[in-house]
């Protein structure tokens, strides 16, 4: 089977604010040409993403008060902390041929690339197929469709959200505990706790991309454009995107 182009890019240690404006950028990208993106990124400093329709909680501004940043992400779902993280986001149309369809429906062919992942470290992971609880504040504390469990416990939490055509789903696996001053999360399982040994985050890295050239038939291409993403950083650190608030607060 012929292999299709897929780009690749790995952002490094950036801010929320940076994070976000680049995968809605990318998102326009993907809108204007047709291709499929993996970028891989971390934060700097440590921060915490909540989503989309999540209000901000006394727990948040806490954190704040103690210098963490944090950023409303476009997807759904709850509270992630990015502190010992390895996150990803996959930009794709929302039809396209290997893992577009409906929410569910690309919710779980995406899902075979992860399990693949953790095929290739050895564990013995569980797909959820339920939604998780709507009660909890943090991402990690309940699975919900087609995210894997490990020993009864989360061991990977995605998002997604529709635009104009083009998916952007967001995923993050905590690869050890992102300590003080966050919240213990007593759903959620490490990758160190896991593997029972410190696992890098290079490694994590190398796994996940290896998982998705042996599951889809597809070949990585190195991005090598600049994305203009001025407007975007000042939508993400504004006032009106961050505390607007969106449901009623947990």
């Amino acid at each position: 089977m012929k292999k299709e182009n897929w780009y690749f890019l790995d952002t490094g240690h950036r801010n929320p604010f940076f994070n976000m404006a680049m995968d809605e950028s990318l998102m326009d990208w993907s809108r204007e040409t047709g291709v499929v993106i993996l970028r891989f990124f971390n934060f700097r400093p440590r921060s915490v993403t909540i989503g989309y329709l999540q209000s901000v909680g006394k727990w948040l501004l806490n954190l704040e008060k103690k210098g963490i940043k944090w950023v409303r992400r476009p997807t759904g779902g709850r509270a992630v902390f990015h502190s010992h993280d390895f996150t990803y986001s996959l930009i794709f149309p929302e039809h396209h041929p290997l893992i577009g369809g409906t929410v569910l429906e690309s919710y779980k062919k995406i899902a075979v690339a992860f399990k693949e992942s953790f095929n290739l470290m050895g564990l013995n992971v569980a797909l959820k197929r339920e939604r998780a609880n709507g009660k909890v504040a943090y991402c990690f504390g309940s699975a919900s469709w087609y995210e894997f469990t490990f020993q009864s416990k989360k061991i990977i939490g995605s998002a997604q959200m529709r635009k104009k055509g083009v998916v952007l789903q967001q995923g993050t696996i905590m690869l050890d505990n992102p300590g003080n001053p966050y919240p213990n999360v007593k759903g959620m399982i490490t990758i160190k706790e896991a593997m029972k040994r410190y696992f890098p985050l290079k490694e994590m890295k190398k796994i996940v991309y290896a998982a998705f050239e042996n599951v889809f038939p597809v070949k990585f291409i190195p991005v090598n454009q600049e994305f203009y993403i001025k407007d975007l950083l000042d939508k993400y650190q504004s006032y009106e995107w961050n505390y607007a608030r969106k449901e009623k607060e947990i």
